[in-house]
């Protein structure tokens, strides 16, 4: 499987986290897969066909243009296909705003009219000609276009980019001290900019600065990231990380550990990774 990663253009960096491709990567077979909570709104274009389900049974095509959902709980997913795609990384406040996202939706509807559209529809022919560098430049074209549009940041995006900032342990009581706003204003701002829940949205970026210190060195004491992370102690972040998970940290370190190689996936360039097919529930990604 072949993955390239890109930064956005540097009027995107408040809308965009990065972009990533993947192609060369063919599931002959069913495979299962954790799809865990992500800080990220994923908005993914398919040049080939794949199809997804909750179970080998109730697999469906996945539309050419698609939107991840947002959770709070993991997700057992069913893939198979091929798969050579284009994904962009957005803020969530990016998806909503940009594109009418919110964390409650089904997002079949709107996948269905992402796909529809014209500029959907150019980036992945372009795609399908494996001309990559014009797909993405079609996507940003377009990405600019939207946010031009956009006025001056509200209490609730400010908000959200101090989660981020602090790898999700502000507590919103200081946030809507600071924003000169009472709790429920900055909650009902915050979910209307967007399009989840404070609290939610501090929860997955830090559990995902968790999965992320792990991921990058197994061995990672817990006390570290208790003490980083403004866990009250380990047993809460063990808790946290299950909940979020349905696995507990070191369950996870193991599973990372016994990756084949470690890649750097931050910094451009090719990277070729050998992927192996899996068929059983036992199966996890990582």
């Amino acid at each position: 499987m072949r993955f390239r990663h890109h930064q956005p253009d540097v009027r995107l960096r408040d809308v965009v986290q990065d972009y990533w491709e993947l192609e060369d990567l063919h599931l002959s077979a069913p495979e299962h897969n954790a799809d865990m909570p992500e800080r990220t709104v994923r908005l993914m274009f398919s040049a080939e066909q794949m199809w997804v389900g909750p179970s080998v049974d109730a697999l469906r095509p996945v539309l050419p243009v698609t939107l991840s959902r947002f959770s709070l709980q993991p997700r057992n997913l069913v893939v198979q296909g091929r798969l050579r795609a284009l994904v962009v990384e957005f803020y969530p406040w990016a998806a909503r705003q940009l594109l009418g996202w919110s964390a409650e939706m089904v997002p079949d509807a709107l996948d269905a009219a992402l796909s529809a559209s014209i500029w959907g529809r150019e980036v992945v022919a372009l795609m399908q000609l494996q001309d990559w560098d014009a797909a993405r430049e079609a996507l940003e074209t377009h990405l600019l276009h939207l946010s031009s549009g956009q006025g001056e940041p509200g209490m609730g995006v400010r908000a959200a980019r101090q989660i981020y900032q602090s790898s999700g342990t502000v507590r919103v009581a200081k946030l809507a001290e600071e924003l000169n706003l009472s709790p429920r204003t900055l909650e009902r701002q915050f979910v209307q900019q967007v399009g989840v829940s404070a609290k939610s949205l501090a929860r997955v970026v830090r559990f995902d600065k968790v999965n992320t210190r792990i991921r990058e060195n197994p061995a990672v004491p817990m006390a570290e990231l208790t003490f980083e992370l403004g866990f009250f102690d380990q047993a809460h972040l063990i808790k946290e990380f299950k909940a979020l998970s349905s696995m507990t940290p070191g369950a996870f370190a193991v599973i990372a550990a016994q990756r084949s190689s470690i890649i750097d996936l931050s910094n451009g360039g090719d990277h070729h990774i050998e992927v192996g097919m899996q068929s059983t529930n036992d199966s996890e990604s990582v």
